[in-house]
């Protein structure tokens, strides 16, 4: 018990130390996925929609000119912050060709079901109920959330761990708009 307040305690300090620094925004860590490498092509994985079916990524991933994938979680103070950004880019770009996905990594099924009707998200939310165990998060090795990926329509991942300005930018740069 004493080591997993002393584990919720350095990681509370650390999210409080990066919000200080301002480098980045502050990002919960749910895993410690050091030892593991980013795969630069896209890797399928079965995971439960919030309507409790059973899909694959690959439901998604090469069907639209790209897909963000928003990994996050309910009890991310962080992911909160970063949803509306999330948000603005769906409305911008779903037209444009952009699916967006949200990988959840709660443990909670409510907790779940609760953020995405009182965000109202209108993207597909999908999960394992692993948290930390979540093979798609270890699929990649996230390990801070929020983390967003975005795969071209040929599985390629062509940007990774982009929040706010950066994420905008980079999906004006992918998908501008028709002249």
């Amino acid at each position: 018990m004493r080591r997993k307040i002393k584990i919720a305690l350095c990681l509370l300090l650390m999210t409080m130390f990066a919000c200080i620094e301002g480098n980045q925004p502050a990002r919960a860590q749910v895993a410690d996925n050091s030892q593991k490498v980013w795969h630069s092509d896209f890797k399928d994985a079965s995971l439960v929609s919030i309507k409790d079916e059973k899909v694959k990524l690959s439901d998604y991933v090469g069907k639209s000119e790209y897909v963000l994938v928003d990994f996050w979680a309910s009890w991310c103070g962080p992911c909160m912050r970063e949803m509306p950004n999330v948000k603005a880019a769906y409305e911008k770009y779903k037209s444009r060709g952009l699916q967006v996905i949200g990988i959840n990594l709660d443990k909670d099924q409510n907790a779940w079901k609760n953020a995405v009707g009182r965000l109202e998200l209108k993207w597909p939310q999908l999960s394992d109920m692993n948290e930390q165990g979540s093979v798609v998060a270890n699929l990649y090795a996230v390990k801070y959330i929020p983390y967003i990926v975005i795969f071209d329509k040929s599985g390629k991942m062509v940007a990774k761990n982009l929040h706010g300005e950066a994420l905008a930018k980079k999906l004006e740069e992918l998908m501008p708009a028709q002249k």
